[in-house]
């Protein structure tokens, strides 16, 4: 059985309560959580206590409309739906991901890597190169 937990006690999903993702601070709490730091956890000496120390990882799970469902989800329990040659776990769990959930757009980044999109049309998966890093 699938399911969500959250990687940071529900920090971001907290932060980002009401906040379209079109607003600056919702642009600019993900562009943070995603900068990449050397041990992938907020700095211990950022200005929200909350953050503090607590992982940068996990899936932003969105609505339709554009706000938030989970920030920071681990995704358990999904079947694997399709391999995925040379890339992580992140790569095969954002396949999973797009074949569970009806209708998603699933983009999956590693800090080395491309950005790529990932749609379910039909039964078959499409994965889309969406840019590179530089």
């Amino acid at each position: 059985r699938s399911c969500t937990r959250s990687a940071d006690q529900g920090y971001m999903t907290d932060l980002l309560r009401g906040i379209h993702v079109r607003d600056a601070r919702f642009v600019e709490a993900f562009r943070e959580f995603t900068r990449h730091t050397s041990d992938d956890r907020w700095p211990s000496d950022h200005p929200d206590e909350r953050a503090r120390g607590k992982p940068k990882d996990g899936a932003m799970l969105l609505s339709s409309e554009g706000y938030r469902v989970q920030c920071s989800a681990k995704l358990l329990g999904l079947a694997p739906a399709a391999s995925w040659a040379n890339v992580g776990t992140k790569h095969e769990a954002a396949l999973a991901c797009a074949w569970a959930i009806p209708g998603s757009f699933v983009f999956v980044k590693s800090d080395s890597g491309p950005l790529h999109l990932i749609v379910k049309q039909m039964s078959e998966l499409h994965v889309f190169f969406v840019h590179s890093k530089n």
